[in-house]
Formats: structure tokens, C-alpha cells, sequence
């Protein structure tokens, strides 16, 4: 592996940077003073934290949330906070089963519960459009009722800062509502992250748009912001927005989004384009003329073009400055299908007309360079060793996807055999004679030896027995192998033998970089300490985060917060726990000390389920728990603000069964609440070691 990762690190900085369209002056801080925080007392040894309990955070004044229902259908549901409990009023009854008025979870077939990514009532996007309903709901996309206050969701990823002492609290959000949409939602709290006030928002996704299974939730994430002393070479200090262009993110050459802030009259996201989706960056041609209807709802037509690649599937491109949604159900290389467009009356399509994908960067963001496959930058450091005085050091996360899994078979193989024929084996570099790669086969996933290899081949093969069907992935070496029994006890994982059982095979590892100006990066290469990208155990994180924050501890070391998982999670995101480290360099860090974690039992939620009581706070971030980011109070406590998921995957449908206690599982019931992308906040008390 370190021969491939050294060869990928030079392929960075291919992409061109577009114009910038917006400057003047910052106003929302970044990153942490580094001040000291225990007072001036004296301390010895190692810091280490007394975790609260956390509280579900409160939203007012937003766009759509989860828990506001359809208030065409009556009044939302009323025990939504402080927590979920059942017994409340507001429900609606559909084919005899009474739901909570809020957003619940899909039903595995049928249309009740709506689908993932479709609105109607009951539905995971329960009230989402105004003409309220069953599906699929039509109107003007409904934001959170005035003068409500709710559940914090689907709100994730959160970067929050103060410049009082943790009184005020400023932070940027990622609001994504599953399948529906994507913005930068900025917000203020003068509780320690109790409650949130809306502030403004920003660069969405899916503007206006009803969906109908025609559309994902993949805009622009992982907000960060920066203050730079040279902004784009101008000599002045400036403040710089970064964003993760989800479609075509995580791999190399791809780097972040960047924005020029200019706050005004308390929205720190003013001057930036309300809208503002992100793509792939395909162009094809239309082969066949066609007429798109209007939607959302009914069945859409098919769309015939030169070629489907580069378009995201489902999502939407425009023809002739006319946006067109596909659901994608059943779309092949030179087809998009279930297609309607957000134009009253319908489009007309001929031959030849251009079709075409948003942008990669938009034309109104420039693009940074020298950063290696950013996922997002964690936390800015006050130092770091090679980090130039009056530059601007950062810990960011290096991920790309499906880097453990570079090639696939070419044809069916049945093992044991002497070749394996593959796609292309140049990532397949033998090491000491020999390579190890892992294959799926009915009865699981097995290791096979080469010791020679070909460009279509892997030659000199032995170990394995059973089939192995064309088009499997050939796991690298370092390649996650978890059982998918083990996988799918949490909801992760496929039960697909050719993708070695849904294994993540993404790579991930924290760097560190400077800038002056916020758009040119230099990359110092990676730490060391927080995790091992090729680690199959239990006791060695394997995949590290995205979002984090350093603190500055009195001794003048540093503390890190932020989240890691496992390879038995089966996911890169990197939700098992957030935890702390320290440094004194910034470089080389201790062994993460896990603050709060997972529970994959989802004991808080059945127990929820089968008493109808109370959904204990644990049940919010079960599934997931992670993108800490932490404030320093003047008291010398931390104010921690994260996000968390009552199972792993967002939105689990209903009757699946999960749960690492056999004796104890989890049955999601028929009318489960939704519970994903939940903001939570917690108070953390320091101790000093002797």
C-alpha cells in the first residue's frame, strides 16, 4: 500500500480553478484563540474528560425538520422534545395503524410508509411540499412552522464557533434531508447549543423541488471556514468558506470548494447564491426527441442520449436551461428514465440537444489546490512543524473511495486457481514475490497468494475454493473482510458475494497543510497516532473524520476532539465514537481515549418500542455518533456540539431487525419515528492527571 498511496499523492492539484464572484469583510470566527482555560490553576499529567449527558439540540425559524408533520392532515405531533415518547397527541391513522404527525421511517414495500426520498404522509418526508398528503406532494417545498420550536433535524456535520467565551455560539450546519436536499444553514445560541436560531442559508441543492424518488441529497457538505491573512494574493486578511462537492469528492485531483465570505446583518452566509447544486460534470447529447412532463408524480418518460456517464443516477441535469429529474429506476448507459422536469406543462427534448450535468466546482466558487483527496478540513492549529510564521496550518481528512478495491474480475473463476483474470493489475504491485487478495464467494470472502502477475491478470495464484463470479471486486491488501453476518447485525454490508458482502473499502487518513491565502495549500504529509487505514481489528480505529477541533491545553499541548470507527462498522464516515487525543506538535498524537460511543444493542430504542415510553437520549446517536466540535467556556468546561444517528443507516425500513445482542434485538416498528442527522450538545469537564 505505501507505494500506491506515494504515486496517488502527485496526481493532486489537476483540476482548473474557476472565478470568484463575491468578497469583503469576515465575521464568523474560525477555529479556536488557543487561550488558556483552567484559570491559571496547576496542573500534572494527562487531561482527561467527564462527559454529561447530552440533550437533543432545538431549532427555531429553519427550513422543513423532521418532527413538524403534514399540518394539512392536523397538528404535529407533540412529544417530539425533549425527547420522543409515545402516548402524545397528533397522529395520523392510515390502513389502520396510527403514525405520529412527523417524519417516520419507510416501509420495506407498499407506498405506507413513503419511500426513502418521497414525499407523502405517513413518510420520511412527511409535510415536506404544501399540498401536504399521500404521495407524492406537490406545491411550494414547506419550511419549519413560524414560532416552533423542534428537534434539530436533519441537521449534521456542524462547525461551531464563539468569541465570547462559549455565551454566544455560532455555527454552520449540514442540513440534508435524506434523498431530498442539501444547504449551509447557518445558526446562533446563547444556551451552550440547546437551542439554535436560524440565520441564514445557503448553496442548496434541490431548490423548490417536491421529490419523487427522482433526486439525492448530495450538494455541498463539510462546511468549514477559515480566516487567512492574504486572501487570493490580495494582501488582506479574508474569510474562506470550504465545501465537499459530494458527487465527485473523495478522489484525487477533485479538491474543495471554496467561497468568499461576506457576512451582513447577522447571516454569515450573505453575498453566497441562495442555490447552488454541484454535479459530476457530464455533457452528452439527446439521440431521440421526447417530451418531458411535468412532475412531481407519475411515471416520467425515457430519455436517450450518447451516454449516462458522469451524471449521477438518480439525480437531474438540465436541457436548454431546463432542469429534468429521473428516478433512474431502470436507466442504462444511453438512457435516463422516469424523467419530469420542474417546468409547468412540461419540455420539449429534440436530437441533439445538448444535456448536460452540473459542474464539479460551480462557476461561482473557485477550487483549492495541494490538498490530497480532501474529505474536509477537521480544525485549524495554532502550529505545526514545517508550517511557515504568519501561515495558516489545518488537520484536514485524505479519503478515497473504493481505494482497497482497484480492479474486478474479467470472467468466472472457480478456486483454487492459477490466474485470476482481472481489469487491470498495476494496483496490484507484488510485495516481497507475492501479493494477497480477497475475493467473495457464496460461502464468504476468501484470501488467495499470486506471486506473478500480468496488465489482465494475476498469475501464480493458489488458495481459496468456490466461485468467484464475473465483475467481483479484488480486494487489495489492507481490504476490509468483515463477515457479512457481522455487517448486517448493524444494518451495514450487502449480502452480494461480488462486492466483497458490502464491505467500505475507502481509505482514509488525517494530513496536515498550510495556506496564506486560502486557495493554495501545501500538504505537510500525514500524522501519526489517531489510526491505521489498513486496521481489520476491533482495538485500532481504521477510519478517521472529517470534523474535529484542537483546543490548546494549559501546558500548551494540544487536544483533539474527533471521530473514528472500526472496520466491523462498515463505513467510512467514521461514527463508532468520538474521542480525544493529544499532541505536543500537532504530528504525533496519543492513542485515541473514546469520550462517548455507539450502541449497536439499540437497546434505548427497543426498549422505546415495546414500552411506548420514552426514547432514552442514548437512542439519538446509537447508530452513529460523530463531527464533534468543541467550544471553550469561560468556566473552564467545553461545550461539545455533534451529531448522531439512532441507527447507521439513516433511515432503516420497517421490520428490519437488528442488534449485536441475539438474545435482545431491535425490531423496527411500523410507525418508528425517523431519528437521523439529530444535533446534540454536551458539556465536558477537564482532569488533570497527577
Amino acid at each position: 500500500m505505501p507505494r500506491r498511496q506515494a504515486r496517488t499523492a502527485l496526481a493532486v492539484g489537476a483540476t482548473a480553478i474557476a472565478a470568484l464572484a463575491a468578497t469583503t469583510s469576515p465575521a464568523l470566527a474560525a477555529g479556536q484563540d488557543g487561550d488558556g482555560w483552567w484559570g491559571g490553576h496547576h496542573h500534572r499529567g494527562p487531561v482527561s474528560y467527564t462527559v454529561g449527558t447530552p440533550s437533543v439540540d432545538r431549532v427555531k425559524g429553519g427550513p422543513w425538520t423532521l418532527a413538524q408533520g403534514d399540518l394539512t392532515l392536523g397538528a404535529s405531533y407533540s412529544n417530539s422534545l425533549p425527547v420522543y415518547s409515545g402516548g402524545g397527541t397528533g397522529t395520523v391513522s392510515v390502513g389502520g395503524v396510527s403514525y405520529p404527525n412527523l417524519a417516520v421511517d419507510p416501509a420495506d414495500s407498499g407506498a405506507v410508509p413513503a419511500a426513502s426520498g418521497v414525499t407523502g404522509s405517513p413518510g420520511p418526508l412527511t409535510g415536506y411540499c404544501s399540498s401536504g398528503g399521500a404521495t407524492p406532494e406537490t406545491g411550494s417545498v414547506v419550511r419549519q412552522p413560524k414560532g416552533s420550536t423542534l428537534p434539530m433535524q436533519p441537521y449534521y456535520f456542524p462547525f461551531v464557533t464563539s468569541q465570547d467565551g462559549g455565551r454566544t455560539l455560532s455555527g454552520l450546519f449540514d442540513y440534508r434531508p435524506k434523498d431530498g436536499d442539501e444547504a449551509v444553514v447557518a445558526a446562533t445560541s446563547t444556551d451552550h447549543g440547546k437551542t439554535w436560531k436560524y440565520a441564514g442559508e445557503a448553496l442548496e441543492q434541490n431548490a423548490g423541488l417536491c421529490p419523487d424518488g427522482n433526486t439525492n441529497d448530495d450538494g455541498q457538505g463539510h462546511a468549514f471556514v477559515l480566516n487567512v491573512p492574504n486572501y487570493a494574493g490580495t494582501g488582506h486578511r479574508g474569510q474562506v468558506l470550504y465545501t465537499l462537492s459530494r458527487p465527485s469528492g473523495d478522489t484525487l485531483g477533485t479538491n474543495l470548494i471554496v467561497h468568499h465570505l461576506t457576512p451582513k446583518d447577522g447571516d454569515p452566509l450573505a453575498g453566497l447564491p441562495a442555490a447552488e447544486p454541484v454535479g459530476m460534470g457530464g455533457a452528452t447529447g439527446a439521440t431521440a426527441a421526447v417530451t418531458v412532463p411535468a412532475g412531481p408524480g407519475g411515471d416520467g418518460v425515457t430519455i436517450n442520449v450518447g451516454s449516462t456517464a458522469n451524471f449521477e443516477q438518480p439525480g437531474h441535469f438540465s436541457v436548454d436551461g431546463v432542469t429534468v429529474d429521473c428516478n433512474d429506476n431502470a436507466a442504462t448507459a444511453t438512457a435516463f428514465t422516469g424523467c419530469t422536469t420542474r417546468t409547468p406543462g412540461g419540455v420539449s427534448i429534440n436530437a441533439g440537444d445538448a444535456v448536460k450535468a452540473d459542474a464539479v466546482i460551480p462557476p461561482t466558487a473557485q477550487q483549492t489546490s495541494g490538498l490530497v483527496a480532501p474529505d474536509g478540513i477537521i480544525s485549524t492549529l495554532p502550529t505545526y512543524p514545517g508550517a511557515p510564521k504568519g501561515s495558516v496550518a489545518v488537520l484536514y481528512t485524505e479519503k478515497i473511495v473504493n481505494y482497497f478495491t482497484p480492479t474486478t474480475t474479467t470472467a468466472a473463476v472457480t478456486l483454487p486457481a492459477a490466474s485470476i483474470p482481472v481489469a487491470d493489475s498495476s494496483q496490484l504491485g507484488l510485495t516481497g514475490g507475492s501479493v494477497t487478495v480477497s475475493l467473495g464467494t457464496a460461502a464468504g470472502i476468501v484470501q488467495v497468494t499470486c506471486t506473478g502477475s500480468k496488465p489482465t491478470a494475476l498469475t501464480g495464484c493458489t488458495g481459496g475454493t468456490g466461485a468467484v463470479a464475473k465483475g467481483s471486486s479484488v480486494g487489495a491488501p489492507g481490504a476490509a473482510t468483515v463477515p457479512y453476518a457481522q455487517l448486517a447485525a448493524i444494518g451495514e454490508g450487502k449480502n452480494k458475494p461480488k462486492s466483497l458482502f458490502g464491505n467500505n473499502e475507502d481509505y482514509t487518513v488525517v494530513r496536515a497543510a498550510y495556506t496564506t491565502d486560502g486557495l493554495h495549500f501545501t500538504d505537510l504529509g500525514q500524522v501519526s497516532g489517531l489510526g491505521d487505514p489498513n486496521s481489520t481489528s476491533d482495538s485500532v480505529l481504521r477510519w478517521i473524520g472529517s470534523r474535529g477541533t484542537v483546543i490548546t491545553n494549559q501546558d500548551g499541548s494540544y487536544g483533539l476532539f474527533l471521530s473514528g470507527a472500526y472496520a466491523s462498522d462498515g463505513d467510512s464516515d467514521a461514527f463508532n465514537q468520538i474521542f480525544y487525543s493529544s499532541s505536543k506538535d500537532g504530528k504525533n498524537w496519543s492513542a485515541p481515549q473514546k469520550l462517548i460511543g455507539t450502541d449497536y444493542t439499540f437497546a434505548p430504542l427497543a426498549e422505546q418500542s415495546a414500552t411506548g415510553g420514552a426514547l432514552d437520549v442514548a437512542g439519538y446517536y446509537a447508530g452513529r455518533v460523530y463531527d464533534p466540535t468543541v467550544v471553550q467556556n469561560d468556566n473552564g468546561t467545553l461545550t461539545m456540539v455533534f451529531a448522531g444517528y439512532s441507527t447507521p443507516k439513516p433511515l432503516p425500513t420497517t421490520g428490519s431487525v437488528y442488534g449485536t445482542d441475539a438474545a435482545a434485538r431491535y425490531t423496527v416498528g411500523a410507525a418508528q419515528p425517523a431519528e437521523y442527522r439529530t444535533i446534540l450538545s454536551v458539556t465536558l469537564r477537564p482532569h488533570q492527571g497527577r
